[in-house]
């Protein structure tokens, strides 16, 4: 058996990265940020762990002991969430966005 953490793609399996430095102790995150230094397009917001191939996200908080995941010699899957945006993005282009085309039709009256 290995003595690191397996992060396999949850949906092909394939091995994604190998972790080692962890204990019982460490979170989610702490495995999200040690995958985003070994691949660097996948920042820990754009991760979801899982300790078994088909189940629900763990939660960031979760330690590696809670869920029975071996630090050495254990295995998560992780899914690629895609790009991210803030919620600040989300409300200026709801909020705003019409806001600006109303006022730019409005000084366009040939336009109805």
């Amino acid at each position: 058996m290995s003595q690191q953490l397996e992060v396999l793609n949850a949906k092909t399996g394939k091995l994604v990265a190998s972790i080692t430095g962890l204990s019982g102790s460490s979170t989610i995150l702490q495995v999200k940020e040690a995958v985003h230094k070994q691949k660097k397009h996948l920042y820990p917001d754009r991760q979801a762990i899982k300790d078994q191939q088909k189940a629900k996200n763990c939660k960031d908080e979760a330690t590696l002991a809670s869920l029975n995941i071996k630090p050495e010699g254990g295995t998560v899957y992780v899914k690629d969430l895609g790009p991210q945006i803030g919620w600040s993005t989300v409300f200026l282009a709801e909020y705003a966005g019409p806001l600006a085309i109303y006022l730019w039709m409005y000084t366009r009256p040939w336009l109805f």
